[in-house]
Parts: structure tokens; sequence; C-alpha cells
């Protein structure tokens, strides 16, 4: 990282996916955080767009076919984003299990509050639904800590 020209979403996905897919020690910048995160979320919005255009051009549903594109894509970029949130929580001075039940709290919540707010796949009764949008808000809350601030000095 001696020059600009290394930063950036290329660098980012090089890094987290080639160089540090399952790679739980180190440290990770924020750069190299927000960097992947925005391309996961391009690749992603890309994906959904691709899918529902077809869906228009060939006259199918897109939801399913949306649905089963996203579950690839997260259960690819699962050991990436999970060394990658390590990695930053790391660089935070929190431990390891804390950075890998925070994640998989996070992931699990991402999952289930759409589900319980909207009935994607089963209707929950409204407490569940609104302690699942609760849990969701106070993760997001955390997750944009981890992103946010910056890291110790060594």
């Amino acid at each position: 990282m001696n020059s600009q020209a290394a930063w950036g979403p290329i660098w980012a996905v090089q890094r987290v996916v080639f160089q540090q897919y399952f790679k739980l020690d180190g440290r990770a910048t924020r750069a190299e955080y927000w960097w992947f995160l925005g391309a996961y979320l391009i690749v992603a919005l890309t994906l959904g767009m691709v899918v529902g255009l077809l869906g228009q051009v060939f006259q199918f549903s897109a939801d399913p076919v949306s649905l089963i594109v996203s579950c690839v894509l997260a259960a690819g970029c699962f050991p990436a984003l999970l060394a990658l949130w390590v990695r930053r929580c790391l660089d935070l001075g929190r431990s390891t299990t804390e950075g890998v039940l925070t994640f998989l709290g996070l992931f699990l919540m991402s999952i289930l509050a759409p589900i319980a707010s909207g009935g994607l796949v089963v209707e929950l009764p409204a407490l569940p639904g609104q302690v699942c949008d609760g849990l969701f808000l106070m993760g997001s809350g955390y997750s944009l800590y981890v992103g946010l601030w910056p890291g110790q000095k060594t």
C-alpha cells in the first residue's frame, strides 16, 4: 500500500478474496473494509438488476431466481466477509471470538429481519418481528462503528 494506485475496489477485492480469504488474524483497514463492501454491494445490485431484467424479457418471476442468486453470492463470500469482519474487529482491539460471534449474529439478523418483518417465508407475530427488526438495527449501528472507527496505532 505504498502508492495511491494500490487503493480502491479492485485492490480490496484482490486482497480480501485472493490473499486473505480465510485469514482470521491480522488487521483490516477502514479502506479495505469499505472498498470490499462497496464492491460486494455493486455486484449484488447488478446481479439483482440483471435477474429482474431477464424476468421482464422472458416473462418469468424473478423473485425465486434472485433469492437463489443472492444466497449463492452470500455463501460464496461468507468466508471472505467473516475474515474481513474479524480482522477489522482485531484492528479495533476486539478479540477474534467477539468478531466471529458478532459477525454470525449480524449475518443471522440480516436473514431474519426481512423474513420477520415482511413475511417473505413465514409470517411471524408482531413482537418477534419487532425484536428481529430492533436487533438488526442495533447490529447495523455496530457495523457502522466497526467500519468507521479508526483502528489502533501500532
